[in-house]
């Protein structure tokens, strides 16, 4: 009788030429496996009716890329893949439990301390609209949801890192809790923060929401002594900074142009 494999998971039935281990071994090089590939090698197996590439083409889907995923902390990690989750339940991310959602966010802060390590000094933010250069350069071309991040800075407004993803949300919103953020910037020893989403609409302009949501974080910023220096609107031609519209906090306290 023939065997059925009913665990949908042919990864280990591939051709030798097609399994991106033994490709990397003859080749000495990891560079000739693609990202989705060398994220199945990490992640090892996949799950029923999932085999571990296609469970790494979705982590990849959930993100908008690997050069995004691998920015991800472990919580941003968690937040994607539940929002990824939440709005394609027939193509759910599904077996990264406890263990391998660890070891994919230790994968990941190892890339990135590596490449921190052989950067030059990151240029200072000294501006909105140097906050949105960054920013839209981390957008690239996901446009189409809107995504918040936090870009941690030292005391020079250096960044310490690229801009970290706090959350993915839909085309009309995104739900942003200050203790992600601030969590973010603790771990990064942060001396202030600037944040950003983007408005896949076109509109810069900020929402009722948008204005809560930043007094808020201005709010918990004073209280954790990490100051919150502006949230930037990012848009693919134009920015609107709440810092520059005087809207930033109690007073309408302006701390990017007063250098706090």
């Amino acid at each position: 009788m023939e065997r059925v494999n009913t665990m949908g998971n042919d990864f280990k039935n591939r051709a030798l030429e097609s399994k991106p281990r033994e490709r990397i071994e003859r080749a000495g090089s990891a560079s000739v496996a693609s990202a989705a590939e060398l994220l199945a090698i990490i992640i090892k197996t996949g799950t029923a009716g999932c085999d571990v590439m296609e469970l790494s083409r979705r982590l990849i889907d959930a993100f908008g890329s690997a050069e995004a995923l691998v920015k991800t902390d472990l919580n941003t990690l968690r937040g994607g893949i539940a929002a990824y989750n939440a709005e394609n339940p027939n193509r759910r991310i599904t077996g990264l439990g406890r263990v391998k959602t660890l070891q994919l966010a230790a994968a990941f802060e190892l890339a990135r301390r590596g490449y921190a390590g052989r950067s030059a000094p990151a240029k200072a933010v000294m501006s909105s609209a140097d906050a949105a250069v960054v920013f839209r350069a981390a957008l690239g071309e996901n446009a189409e949801k809107e995504r918040f991040w936090a870009l941690p800075l030292d005391t020079k407004r250096r960044p310490l890192s690229e801009p970290q993803v706090i959350a993915v949300g839909t085309l009309n919103g995104v739900n942003v809790h200050p203790r992600d953020v601030f969590s973010l910037a603790v771990r990064w020893n942060a001396h202030s923060i600037v944040v950003a989403h983007n408005h896949p609409s076109g509109s810069p302009q900020p929402s009722k929401r948008d204005i809560e949501l930043t007094w808020g974080l201005y709010g918990a910023g004073k209280m954790m002594g990490i100051p919150l220096l502006d949230h930037v609107i990012v848009t693919e031609k134009s920015h609107y900074s709440f810092a520059d519209s005087g809207r930033l906090g109690e007073k309408n306290c302006n701390l990017l142009s007063r250098g706090v």
